[in-house]
Formats: C-alpha cells, structure tokens, sequence
C-alpha cells in the first residue's frame, strides 16, 4: 500500500489536491486516519508493463498523479483521457476500467465523453493528450 493523503474532517488531502472522503476511493475513512492506496485497486487491463508507462508518462506530463488520478480535469477531459489510454492499450471496457480506477459510474463516464464530442475546447484538449501520449 501506499500512503496518499490525510483525512481532516470531510475532505482527503493528497498531493494539494482535496476530495470529499465519500467520493474518494468508495472508502469512509475516520477523521486523522491515512489513506493508502492498495496497487490491488488497479484494474486488471492497467497492470501491464505497457500500461504503467503510459499511466508514468501521463504523470510527468501532469496529467495524472503519482496515483494515476485526474489532475483539475474536468468530467469531460477525464473521459477524452481514458478513451485515448484506452485505444492506445486496446482496452475494450473502457467506461468500465477507468471508472473503478477514478470513482466513477461508466454511465457517467459515458456522458462526459458524449458531451466532449461537440466542443471545441476538447478538440484542443485532445491535441494535448495527443502530444502526451507521443
């Protein structure tokens, strides 16, 4: 396990970012208690040796953290991300893989993504993961 952060009242500190503690990893932790993060709660398709120097490259870029969550994406950038990961690695499921790695419904997911395809805003975005996953 890693460690990744505090509990302080409703909210996780971890890497300056901070969660509500309901929405972060499904876990309910006690106040002042760490939060670790298992390797177990990688999905099977993201723990490849292939697969881990994507998620790596995706944090040197800023991306990702070391703990390969979204850093200030929003819900749309996130599914953009995880359908480029996913044809990159040829990940079938991908709604359902990168929702249980980032606390989200695949039906959510699925949205975003939905959502994503008619702004100009993710067409620029899309250009950066490109340039990222080079």
């Amino acid at each position: 396990m890693i460690k990744i952060g505090k509990v302080i009242g409703d909210v996780i500190e971890a890497g300056g970012v901070k969660n509500v503690t309901n929405n972060y990893y499904n876990k309910k932790p006690q106040e002042g208690k760490d939060i670790h993060f298992d390797k177990d709660d990688i999905p099977e398709a993201l723990r490849g040796e292939k697969a881990q120097e994507l998620m790596e490259n995706l944090v040197d870029v800023g991306l990702l953290d070391e703990h390969w969550q979204p850093v200030s994406l929003s819900g749309s950038e996130k599914a953009l991300l995880a359908k480029k990961i996913s044809e990159r690695l040829d990940i079938c499921e991908v709604w359902k893989v990168f929702g249980q790695l980032w606390n989200e419904k695949s039906e959510t997911m699925r949205g975003y993504y939905n959502k994503a395809l008619g702004q100009k805003k993710s067409l620029e975005f899309q250009d950066r993961i490109k340039k990222s996953l080079s």
